[in-house]
C-alpha cells in the first residue's frame, strides 16, 4: 500500500475494510413524501445492479432493477423506516442503508438515518454546513459526521450543476471536521480541524473540489474530545486590507474554558505554507467579564466582520440572546483581541454567520430565533439584519416549526451567501425522526428570493 499524498477520497473507509471498498457505495440519500432517491458509485467498469428494499421491521423484501448510478422509489408508506441495499450482478452488495420517508423543508442535499452505521467510524449525524459558489457556476456543499465521543473526522462534499435543484456526491475529505470552504485568489481552499479540538488544517483543490492536496497543519491541537484543543465552525473568512482572517477558539466543553483568537495570513501568500499564518494571543473571557453567564466559558464560533467605521471585529456566539464583540487589529495580527462589549442578540445559543450586503449596506444573519411563547430552541429559523452590528431586527421567519417538539426538531448552523436579490443557504436540519434537535439527520439547501423585500417594520 502506497503512502497517502492527498486529503481526499472518492469513498473513504478504514483501510482494513477491503471488501467494503470493492462493493457498491450508496453515497447520497434523499427522502421525500412517499419515497426516496439515492445515488451510488462502484469501482466495476461495467455491471448491472438490483435494489433490495424492505421495511425496517420486516424480512420481506422487493427487488428492482437499477440503472447506474442512481435510483428512485415511489409509492412507499409515509413516515416509515426502510432498509435498502444495492447488489452488483456478481453478488457483491453495498452496505444496507436506512431511510425514513416523509416531508422535508428545502432540497435535500444528503440524509443520514440516526440508526444507520455507515459512517460510525466518524459519527452518526450530519453537521457543519459549508456552501460555496464556484467560479464556473457550480455549487459545492460540505458537511461532516458527528457523534459525541466519536472520532468526528470525515467530511462529505456534494456538487450541484443546476443551481441547487439537484445534488450529487463529489468527494470526501479525511481527516476533516468543522470544515469551511472558501475562495482566495481564485483558488478553492478547505480550512478545518483534524477532529474535535484537533489540529487546524488547510488544503487546496485545483479541480473544483474533486481532489484535495495533502493538508498543511497550521496549529497543533489536543485531538481528544475530553482535552483542550482548537475549536471552530464553518465560519466566514474575511479578506480585508491584504489579509485573510478567521476566528478560532482554544478550549473544551469538558474543561469549562474557551479562549478566543484570530487566525490570519497575507491574502496573496502561499496559504499552504504554515509559516505564513499567525494566531493572536488568546482572549480568556474569565479575565475580562465578571460574572460570566451560567454555563458559559467564553465566546465561540465568531464572525470576522468589517464595521461601518472600517474596523475589524470578532462577533461571537456567547449565551442565549447575547453576542460577544471583540476588537481585532489586523496591523498587529498576533495581538490579543480586546473586549468591546456584550450586546443583546435575538438568537438562541447556536452558531450563526454574518454577511454584509453591498446593496442595502446592511448586515444579515440567519439565526435560530429566540422567543418565549412558545419557548424556542432551534425550531424557528429566521433572517435578521442590522445597520450597525449592535441593533438587530427581524426581517422574516424562514422555517417555523414552533408547533413541533423543540427537543426533536432543529434548523441550525446555517452557512449562506448573498447572490443578486437572493440568499442561498445550507442548513443542518433535524426533522422526521432525528435523534434530537441537535443531532441532525439532514443537510438541506434553500433559497430566499428577493430577501430585501418584506422586512418586518
Amino acid at each position: 500500500m502506497k503512502a497517502t499524498d492527498t486529503w481526499s477520497y472518492t469513498h473513504y473507509r478504514p483501510f482494513h475494510e477491503k471488501a467494503v471498498l470493492r462493493a457498491p457505495y450508496i453515497c447520497r440519500i434523499a427522502p421525500f413524501c412517499g419515497g426516496f432517491e439515492f445515488d451510488f458509485s462502484d469501482s466495476a467498469e461495467s455491471a448491472s445492479y438490483k435494489l433490495f428494499l424492505r421495511k425496517k421491521d420486516s424480512d420481506e423484501s422487493i427487488t428492482l432493477d437499477l440503472t447506474p448510478f442512481s435510483g428512485r422509489v415511489d409509492g412507499l408508506d409515509d413516515d416509515t423506516d426502510y432498509c435498502f441495499r444495492v447488489e452488483r450482478d456478481d453478488g457483491t452488495s453495498s452496505s444496507e442503508r436506512i431511510v425514513r420517508t416523509g416531508e422535508v423543508p428545502g432540497i435535500v442535499v444528503n440524509y443520514l438515518h440516526p440508526d444507520d452505521p455507515e459512517y460510525a467510524f466518524s459519527g452518526r449525524y450530519l453537521c457543519s454546513p459549508s456552501l460555496l459558489r464556484l467560479e464556473n457556476g457550480d455549487l459545492l456543499a460540505s458537511m461532516d459526521l458527528y457523534a459525541s465521543g466519536a472520532p468526528q473526522n470525515l467530511t462529505l462534499i456534494y456538487i450541484s450543476h443546476d443551481d441547487g435543484a439537484t445534488w450529487s456526491h463529489h468527494s470526501e475529505v479525511f481527516p476533516c471536521f468543522w470544515g469551511k470552504m472558501f475562495l482566495c485568489g481564485g483558488k478553492l481552499y478547505m480550512l478545518g480541524c483534524s477532529t474535535e479540538y484537533g489540529d487546524v488544517l488547510i488544503g487546496r483543490s485545483d479541480d473544483n473540489g474533486k481532489t484535495w492536496s495533502k493538508p498543511t497543519v497550521i496549529l497543533r491541537g489536543g485531538c481528544h474530545p475530553r482535552q483542550v484543543g482548537w475549536h471552530r465552525a464553518p465560519m466566514p473568512v474575511l479578506i480585508h486590507g491584504g489579509r485573510i482572517m478567521t476566528d478560532v477558539q482554544y478550549g473544551a466543553w469538558s474543561e469549562k474554558v474557551f479562549c478566543d483568537a484570530v487566525l490570519s495570513a497575507p491574502a496573496q501568500s502561499d496559504l499552504l505554507c504554515a509559516d505564513n499564518w499567525v494566531c493572536t494571543e488568546l482572549f480568556d473571557a474569565h479575565e475580562h467579564i465578571s460574572p460570566l453567564p451560567e454555563k458559559i466559558w467564553g465566546g465561540i464560533e465568531g464572525n470576522m466582520v468589517l464595521t461601518p467605521e472600517g474596523n475589524v471585529i470578532d462577533f461571537l456566539r456567547f449565551s442565549d440572546r447575547t453576542a460577544l464583540i471583540l476588537n481585532y487589529d489586523p496591523a498587529n495580527p498576533e495581538k490579543e483581541p480586546e473586549l468591546d462589549k456584550v450586546i443583546d442578540f435575538p438568537a438562541t445559543a447556536s452558531k450563526f454567520n454574518i454577511v454584509f450586503d453591498d446593496v442595502s449596506k446592511k448586515y444579515y444573519a440567519i439565526v435560530s430565533y429566540a422567543l418565549d411563547e412558545p419557548l424556542t430552541k432551534r425550531n424557528l429559523l429566521s433572517l435578521i439584519c442590522s445597520e450597525d452590528l449592535h441593533e438587530w431586527k427581524l426581517c422574516r421567519h424562514l422555517i417555523d416549526r414552533r408547533d413541533d417538539d423543540p427537543k426533536l426538531v432543529g434548523f441550525q448552523y446555517v452557512d449562506f451567501f448573498i447572490e443578486s436579490d437572493d440568499i442561498l443557504y445550507l442548513c443542518r436540519t433535524a426533522v422526521n425522526g432525528a435523534n434530537t434537535f441537535h443531532n441532525s439527520n439532514f443537510s438541506t439547501f434553500h433559497r430566499i428570493k428577493n430577501f430585501r423585500k418584506e422586512e418586518e417594520k
